[in-house]
């Protein structure tokens, strides 16, 4: 069974789209924020402008909050999309336990299909009509390619290294998303802090700092995400907090031998 050379493209389209909650090896200062808004919530939200953080608001509270929510709420839907430019675009849909740091995702990228398995720290890639073990140990440079992928898709990953980083916080007022009244928080990452908590590199050009925005709803958990860096633009929504999800490893039948270092 080998690892398709498609993934090599996936890790970069992947890297865009879900790191929206941690960081962005990208040029430059933060890129605009809420300035890929609907028209409808442009309209809500007078103060939606692209280097506008609102008003200020405690850090620390938002970030207490935002966990308390998480903890109490643990499983999720979510669904990403990431515009790289005008002929390069990826999805990512699925469910996640925080709780157990186990996720089950469905990437597309620009009609290539990917699975995405993590349960009881076991990481898995789909190789219809198989599943393939990512080991850590692997020396196989595709397989650390996904298992970084992987990681890259936890939202429990991604939400540590956002609070790690998280320096500053505004507030923009109500807006709704898809039909649920929410606060616009903006929120300010120190990159170098947010790489440490996911012990990966930050890259040469990348930003000390970045602002992204965030929805909350009156429970405190997170409905929206957005980030845009140079002309990139990717959006997390999350729905179903709190409701039951099934994430289980394949059966024994359904896995197939990961390949070694000499198979690309």
């Amino acid at each position: 069974m080998r690892l398709t050379p498609v993934l090599a493209t996936a890790a970069a389209a992947l890297t865009v789209a879900l790191t929206a909650t941690a960081c962005s090896a990208a040029d430059g200062g933060p890129g605009p924020t809420a300035a890929q808004s609907s028209a409808s919530e442009q309209s809500e939200s007078p103060s939606s402008t692209p280097t506008d953080t609102g008003e200020p608001f405690d850090a620390e509270e938002f970030t207490s909050r935002l966990e308390a929510a998480v903890e109490a709420n643990p499983t999720v839907s979510i669904d990403v999309q990431v515009k790289l430019d005008e002929q390069t675009s990826a999805t990512a849909t699925g469910v996640q336990d925080l709780s157990r740091n186990a996720l089950d995702m469905d990437v597309d990228l620009g009609g290539q299909q990917l699975g995405y398995l993590l349960v009881e720290d076991q990481y898995y890639l789909e190789q219809p009509p198989k599943w393939v073990p990512v080991s850590e140990d692997s020396d196989n440079p595709l397989i650390q390619q996904t298992l970084q992928q992987i990681q890259i898709l936890s939202m429990r990953n991604q939400l540590d290294a956002f609070v790690a980083g998280l320096e500053g916080a505004g507030t923009k007022g109500e807006e709704q998303v898809e039909g649920v009244t929410t606060t616009h928080y903006t929120a300010t990452v120190n990159t170098d802090k947010a790489f440490a908590e996911l012990e990966m590199d930050k890259g040469e050009g990348t930003p000390d700092e970045v602002i992204y925005d965030v929805w909350l709803d009156e429970d405190d958990l997170i409905r929206k995400m957005s980030f845009t860096q140079n002309g990139a633009e990717a959006t997390m929504t999350a729905t179903d907090w709190g409701q039951p999800v099934t994430i289980e490893a394949p059966a024994e039948s359904e896995l197939a031998e990961a390949p070694d270092s000499g198979t690309p």
